[in-house]
């Protein structure tokens, strides 16, 4: 983990919630306080259980959030791209982390004290709305996630997962293609089978021009014809 330095101002991301909510005039007061660092692939950003301590937002990269379950075997929640927000759950109460986090590859991430943060949140009505559309939303995927995984089948589960992946990388049809540093280890613990599993469906998926891919290139995704197979 490496600290570095990019002022709010002429930050290019336009996903982000604070750029998007907060008072233009405010975002150098932000870059004084904030911290950034970067995580390289495989770098835990923080681990389950542990205290919350402040707001994290995803720069670049992208992270992956993780249950351990009673056993010790992992369950991926989502994966989280450019202008991601983590920590925001529990900055009204002295909270843990309810998942680890995890660069899935070399991330950017920009750092806010909780206190701080909970300023601005006094501060500014719509940061208020934006934070609250976001935990609702997560609480909208974790009651799919629970639905997927009682009842969609390995292979709606995959086509499920592929999509996210997408959505995560941002992936535009049309457009370039994309790296992936997802593998297919990761991709079966998001599942709930095997990556042998996966890599036979992803085979099948290719044949009927759903992907197009090469180990961790991705040319293509058909993304409505997957969400079709995710909702059979």
């Amino acid at each position: 983990m490496n600290k570095i330095s990019t002022p709010c101002i002429t930050c290019n991301v336009k996903a982000c919630s604070l750029i998007n909510s907060l008072d233009k005039n405010l975002l150098p007061i932000i870059s004084q306080y904030k911290l950034q660092f970067q995580f390289k692939k495989g770098e835990v950003i923080f681990t389950q259980g542990e205290p919350v301590s402040g707001v994290y937002f995803i720069q670049s990269g992208v992270v992956k959030q993780e249950l351990t379950g009673i056993k010790g075997k992992p369950l991926i929640l989502r994966l989280c791209g450019q202008g991601k927000m983590m920590g925001h759950r529990s900055i009204s109460s002295k909270a843990r982390h309810p998942y680890t986090a995890t660069a899935v590859e070399d991330c950017r991430i920009c750092f806010m004290d909780l206190e701080f943060f909970r300023n601005l949140l006094r501060r500014s009505e719509a940061l208020q709305k934006e934070v609250n559309s976001v935990f609702l939303s997560e609480i909208r995927q974790n009651e799919e996630r629970l639905l997927q995984i009682a009842h969609l089948n390995v292979k709606e589960k995959v086509a499920e997962i592929l999509v996210h992946l997408a959505e995560a990388y941002n992936y535009r049809e049309g457009g370039p293609a994309i790296r992936v540093h997802v593998n297919r280890q990761d991709m079966a613990n998001f599942a709930g089978t095997t990556k042998e599993q996966v890599s036979k469906i992803i085979a099948q998926f290719s044949n009927e021009q759903l992907v197009r891919c090469r180990a961790k290139q991705f040319q293509f995704f058909n993304i409505e014809g997957l969400k079709k197979v995710a909702a059979a």
